[in-house]
């Protein structure tokens, strides 16, 4: 029991080394089969993962999380410098608000078109990918 005056004072065992070796190899061998166990249902699920291959779905989310800020941060840049260049012109020219308001539409079409090709080519990249893979496993399957 541990002392209330000391409430940082550690409790000492009554049990022998032999007693507490012992229990330590059972406990061993109940978290192996659990272990085991485990395994087995991972398996049976088709979560059992390699290292390298849950390595490639933690890239793959970080690459696509990384594409969809690129693309959002592209058409709001396009939408406020287009909207800064139609508000410039309409304050030289002095025709408020309407050369703005035509750059800001000029500013969202050019944005999207910028997502449309992004969009596009990380698609082609990653169909590309796939062929890769595809091809791999056929060809390590025919070696076997």
């Amino acid at each position: 029991m541990s002392d209330p005056q000391h409430p940082h004072s550690v409790e000492t065992s009554a049990e022998t080394p032999a007693e507490t070796s012992a229990q330590g190899s059972s406990q061993g061998a109940s978290l192996d089969e659990l272990g085991g166990r485990i395994s087995k249902a991972r398996h049976g699920a088709g979560l059992d993962k390699s290292a390298e291959e849950l390595g490639e779905l933690e890239r793959g989310a970080g690459a696509d999380l990384s594409a969809a800020w690129r693309i959002s941060i592209e058409i709001v840049v396009a939408l406020v410098v287009c909207t800064a260049i139609g508000w410039a012109l309409d304050y030289w020219f002095g025709t408020k608000p309407w050369l703005m308001l035509l750059f800001l539409f000029l500013g969202g079409a050019a944005g999207i078109n910028n997502a449309v090709r992004t969009a596009l080519r990380m698609d082609a990249q990653a169909a590309e990918v796939m062929q890769r893979k595809a091809q791999t496993k056929a060809s390590t399957a025919k070696k076997e």
